[in-house]
């Protein structure tokens, strides 16, 4: 199994603090490949929150005494002490990403941006900005650089920003077209130096 993780201040510990109205206190991706199966099963949960992207593949997720199997788009969103089960299995080749966060305005921010808490999944499509932007939530934690703390969390209001955009956006456009949209203007933006054909 692949694992890119990262902890601010290095702390593998949970972090709870109410100082600042949004903190990022860990980040991670999982690409499961030769284990057969990652279990994560936190039955009083955790004391902070924890959103999960569903990058490609699926995860089977137990809520409220009942599996469901979340695919590819979805995100997942789990709040403090809330009971914590679910499982990904090698033949189904989930990629997923993770972020935990804390804060004094966690759920008026998430509220704000149209985040339903009563709903734990939700589909926001298969952007490739969404990959970066936890990639790069990632980098910041690992090289601990100067207000790397306030940059993250602008990082991960970025993503509820996107988050917000899909769910405003869901009735009026095909996640197909949207899906298509996304991924070739992100060939565009990573390839404008080459020679790109019509056929590409």
């Amino acid at each position: 199994m692949f694992m890119n993780v990262a902890y601010l201040n290095n702390s593998t510990s949970t972090v709870v603090d109410n100082t600042k109205p949004l903190i990022v206190t860990s980040c991670g991706n999982y690409r499961v490949k030769n284990r057969s199966e990652v279990v994560t099963h936190r039955p009083n949960g955790r004391k902070d929150y924890q959103l999960l992207y569903i990058a490609s593949g699926k995860g089977h997720f137990f809520i409220h005494g009942e599996e469901k199997t979340v695919s590819a788009g979805n995100i997942i969103i789990y709040l403090p002490d809330q009971p914590q089960e679910y499982v990904y299995y090698r033949a189904d080749q989930t990629d997923v990403y993770w972020v935990h966060f804390t804060g004094n305005e966690v759920e008026e921010i998430l509220k704000y941006y149209n985040i339903n808490l009563k709903n734990n999944i939700l589909y926001i499509g298969t952007s490739p900005d969404y990959q970066w932007l936890f990639g790069q939530m990632i980098q910041e934690l690992q090289l601990c650089r100067p207000r790397y703390d306030e940059l993250i969390s602008l990082q991960l209001r970025n993503i509820f920003v996107l988050i917000s955009r899909a769910i405003m956006s869901a009735k009026k456009f095909s996640s197909t077209s949207e899906k298509e949209v996304a991924f070739a203007m992100h060939y565009f933006r990573k390839n404008y130096n080459t020679e790109i054909s019509i056929e590409e």
